[in-house]
């Protein structure tokens, strides 16, 4: 009896691209991302009973340096080399079908343009090449977000596997508040990360990283409850939704907020655009999400508070944006902000290098060693054209998805909007090694493919 996992045997590469089913293209993908979305679950888990910060830093970096990033790696290689192998069966030239895609033209140019500052311009430095402090980032994980992590968003086209790994996000998510609020009253202090509190950050080491993956999930969560299939997974996504609000309000960053509510807001707005009508479930998303955050706001009393400073702040730069308390706003951001864009105008080709308020010894004059905008820090490190770059990319999504509006299933939806949270909290934030991969997952899930059937509309 023949098994029917036997391979068949081919007598050239051609035969074999022409059998490859695309299976083998979207599995290795939904593999690659799995694996970074669940690693905060090993490490929370072994967090609940060592209770130490120590050990969530240690994990955080070890699975992910030593499991996650090179199996990324690995796979984005494997992945490109089924794609060219099946247009070169085809006999269609990868440079006429990469034309077709603008976004991965801009994000290639991108690379090449941090691989020329880095080479050639600023050098080899070891922040550069191994990370610094906390961030823990580098510059070829930098890369990996354009080349690996979006690129595997993109190829993972299996509408149905797609919605179910936005699932395991969503259910990701929910296991991960009631950690947040265990560990922000039992994980131990450290004597080594000496300038850390205690505080609603869960496996993060900061209450911003945890408000960036808050942002992605609260509007993620909104935009899978506007379109579920049934009254359970409804209930499953509303529950979703109320809990990371709720955690979010308790997280306190207000970047994060902001972030959220756009990407609430968007959901409401995108399924108007491609249906032609108002989704009355969009707007009890919203709502959830504003009721859940006010009745969290008003029992922690963070919530009057924050809008307070968010005014007086606004009103301060607006009206007198050199006086030491505007400077001030925004939690020191403003004066972060002031003090870049002077650099940027300094050095505005290729910037001051990656990590360069360190490496070029300005840290006392910037106040931080990064600008907290991530649309200022690419322009900071790697000059204004990498920042124009990456934002077209990133904008790019977003046209292609509109223009392709038609065969926008819902979990692609989902994915836009989470990603557009995401974008719109960035303004006041930066990138690390253990919270930027979810943008440009997102954005990959989110990138509308023309060779994909059109979808029934089912809802997800």
């Amino acid at each position: 009896m023949k098994s029917r996992w036997k391979m068949p045997r081919f007598s050239s590469p051609g035969e074999f691209f022409n059998w490859l089913p695309q299976s083998w293209v979207d599995a290795p993908a939904l593999f690659a991302l799995a694996a970074f979305c669940l690693f905060p679950v090993p490490v929370a888990v072994h967090a609940l009973f060592a209770k130490s910060f120590d050990l969530m830093v240690i994990d955080s970096m070890e699975i992910l340096d030593y499991f996650v990033f090179p199996c990324t790696a690995f796979i984005t290689v494997l992945v490109y080399v089924f794609t060219l192998g099946k247009l070169w069966r085809a006999k269609l030239s990868p440079m006429e079908e990469f034309k077709k895609h603008t976004v991965f033209v801009l994000f290639l140019f991108l690379v090449v343009w941090m691989s020329v500052g880095f080479v050639a311009v600023h050098g080899r430095t070891l922040e550069a090449s191994y990370g610094f402090a906390l961030n823990h980032e580098s510059i070829y994980l930098q890369m990996e977000y354009f080349l690996g992590f979006f690129a595997l968003g993109v190829a993972m086209g299996n509408p149905r596997w797609k919605l179910w790994f936005l699932r395991g996000v969503t259910a990701v998510s929910v296991f991960l508040v009631p950690c947040a609020f265990y560990f922000w009253h039992h994980i131990t202090a450290t004597p080594v990360y000496y300038d850390w509190r205690p505080s609603v950050a869960c496996i993060w080491t900061n209450i911003n990283y945890y408000g960036y993956v808050l942002t992605v999930c609260v509007s993620l969560s909104a935009a899978l409850f506007a379109g579920a299939e049934s009254w359970r997974w409804r209930v499953f996504y509303g529950v979703a939704l109320a809990a990371n609000s709720v955690a979010l309000c308790y997280n306190d960053t207000l970047g994060a907020w902001i972030g959220a509510f756009c990407g609430c807001a968007f959901v409401v707005a995108v399924y108007w655009l491609r249906d032609g009508k108002c989704n009355r479930w969009a707007l009890v998303a919203l709502g959830l999400f504003a009721l859940s955050m006010l009745a969290a706001g008003v029992v922690n009393g963070k919530l009057a508070y924050n809008f307070t400073r968010l005014t007086r702040d606004v009103g301060l730069v607006l009206t007198e944006p050199d006086s030491e308390t505007a400077q001030n706003a925004g939690s020191g951001r403003w004066l972060i902000w002031v003090r870049s864009m002077k650099l940027i105008r300094r050095y505005p080709l290729f910037g001051i290098g990656f990590e360069g308020v360190i490496t070029k010894n300005v840290l006392n004059f910037v106040g931080n060693a990064r600008p907290h905008n991530e649309y200022m820090q690419y322009a900071l490190f790697y000059g204004v054209p990498a920042a124009i770059l990456y934002t077209l990319g990133c904008l790019g999504v977003y046209i292609r998805g509109w223009r392709l509006r038609a065969r926008l299933d819902n979990a692609t939806l989902a994915a836009l909007c989470a990603a557009f949270g995401y974008l719109c909290g960035a303004f006041f934030g930066i990138t690390v090694y253990n919270t930027a991969p979810y943008l440009f997952i997102m954005l990959g899930l989110g990138y509308v493919r023309a060779s994909d059937t059109l979808p029934a509309r089912k809802r997800s």
